[in-house]
């Protein structure tokens, strides 16, 4: 068993696999940890994968939907199901969720494409880090994906514009889509693309948060972890690091070895880096950090650790719209609006559609409902004021929506949304959030961040954060694409350091 490696990487989301297929793609040696398993898609069988497991569809929702369960009452999460999909974290005044497969958040996300809503998102934190300097990343992002916004000619069911409330309801535009459509709307066929890799165009029905059977929805498994396997990249799904430890005197050049937990085998195994990238996700990378810090005492210095953390303003709610529509068909999220004379112009509002329902065994009468319901969703970027800590050994994130005045502006736009249609909407006390960034943020030194441009920790060399957890700010829009943005800063700085063997 290989225990050795010159780049270690931590997760395989839209930070770790990007990272992964740039330095793969380099020759480097290079091998990823993920927690959670390969997931069964027709692209992933096409590949020949063996071991697959079933994304939460139809009955497998009951016994694949939660992996893990935690809260900041709680020393220990509680793992249900270790090749679960869904790990739900209550915190001091924000709950969050995220996900558990090789490819991360790519199987939950609704396949938008964003840039900040801040045109000059980047500049400002670091003299080397600009926007400029940033958009060519955005630009290769989008073309790998074969993203593209949609058209009328489309034909998407419950498109925004057509289901608006005679007016009510502005469309704020289409970001670009990473979804394979079908070339014949409304007839989605089979295909084998360039890469022998077989994929179904989207059937406009099942293609949400629950993940994409079908191939549909553009995943990192596929698209950039598989092509950088065959460049050399060693992926150890169901391998969740635990903590990090610096080496003071190796051997090798060895800087770093991470414990993890073989979900396999059930037992505690290492392995020992050169350089580290954490890319375990906005929640699991500062956690680890932190009790790589505080509780194993593997890690020193990081004095900002935990600070900025950010919820991206999220809200959910359930909203009761008792529609005369089949709401469950259409792209997971229609795209976004506002009401046409709204005031709150930083909040972006979208209608997410409650799909697959035919699958899952359920009350006949229950599912008739909720085919007639949506899950709305609001955000508009928050001030980043959360701090995540170890507390009595308990991992706690403490966040205080008074301190973020973007939830007035979205419960106005809400308020105003529900008396307008004469429609509810339900939500919890807390908001929820999908999309956890900060807590290892971009800085100049010490003491305004933890990473510098080139996402290495300032006092821990060759440790290196490429997600969400180093994101300076809340973008405000769906993070996705600019969380592949900054590793590829990361990893492209990383490559070049290597081969100039500074």
């Amino acid at each position: 068993m290989k225990n050795k490696v010159e780049v270690l990487i931590i997760g395989s989301g839209f930070g770790g696999a990007t990272a992964a297929k740039r330095i793969a793609a380099a020759g480097r040696d290079v091998m990823m940890l993920e927690r959670g398993p390969w997931r069964d898609t027709v692209p992933n069988r096409s590949l020949g994968l063996k071991n697959l497991v079933p994304l939460p569809q139809g009955k497998k929702a009951y016994t694949h939907g939660i992996r893990s369960l935690g809260s900041h009452r709680m020393k220990r999460r509680v793992t249900l199901n270790k090749k679960g999909f869904i790990e739900a974290y209550s915190g001091d005044g924000i709950n969050v969720i995220c996900s558990s497969s090789v490819g991360g958040g790519s199987h939950v996300y609704a396949g938008f494409l964003e840039r900040p809503l801040f045109p000059d998102y980047w500049d400002n934190h670091h003299p080397a880090i600009s926007q400029a300097g940033m958009e060519p990343y955005y630009q290769e992002i989008i073309e790998a994906f074969a993203a593209r916004p949609l058209t009328p000619e489309d034909h998407e069911p419950n498109r925004t514009e057509d289901n608006n409330y005679q007016g009510l309801l502005t469309c704020l535009g289409h970001p670009a889509i990473g979804m394979l459509l079908p070339a014949i709307p409304g007839k989605p066929a089979k295909i084998t693309d360039k890469n022998g890799i077989e994929r179904w165009e989207c059937d406009m029905e099942n293609n949400s948060f629950l993940g994409s059977p079908s191939g549909a929805k553009t995943t990192l498994d596929f698209t950039f972890i598989w092509p950088a396997v065959q460049q050399g990249l060693v992926v150890k799904d169901l391998c969740e690091a635990l903590a990090i430890t610096r080496l003071e005197e190796a051997p090798d050049a060895m800087r770093y070895e991470v414990r993890y937990k073989n979900h396999h085998t059930g037992a505690t195994e290492a392995v020992q880096a050169q350089h580290v990238i954490v890319a375990a996700g906005g929640l699991n990378t500062t956690r680890l950090l932190l009790r790589s810090r505080d509780v194993t005492k593997g890690l020193k210095g990081m004095p900002r650790l935990g600070r900025e953390f950010s919820g991206n303003g999220d809200f959910f709610g359930v909203w009761k719209e008792n529609s005369d529509r089949d709401l469950s068909r259409g792209m997971p999220i229609a795209a976004p609006f506002r009401l046409h004379d709204s005031t709150n112009s930083r909040v972006i509002v979208l209608r997410a559609h409650i799909q697959g329902l035919q699958y899952v065994p359920a009350p006949a009468l229950l599912k008739r409902w909720l085919r007639k319901q949506s899950v709305i969703i609001a955000f508009g970027g928050d001030n980043s004021t959360g701090v995540a800590s170890i507390e009595r050994g308990k991992f706690v994130i403490k966040y205080s929506v008074k301190d973020n005045d973007i939830y007035a502006d979205i419960d106005d736009e809400l308020k105003n949304i529900k008396s307008r249609t004469k429609t509810k909407i339900y939500a919890p006390r807390n908001p929820v959030t999908v999309h956890p960034m900060g807590g290892a943020c971009l800085g100049t030194s010490i003491l305004d961040g933890v990473v510098g441009d080139n996402g290495e920790v300032f006092d821990n060399p060759g440790l290196y954060v490429a997600d969400s957890a180093a994101l300076p700010m809340s973008p405000g829009g769906a993070p996705s694409l600019t969380i592949a943005a900054w590793s590829c800063n990361v990893a492209d700085k990383l490559i070049a350091k290597l081969t100039h063997g500074s």
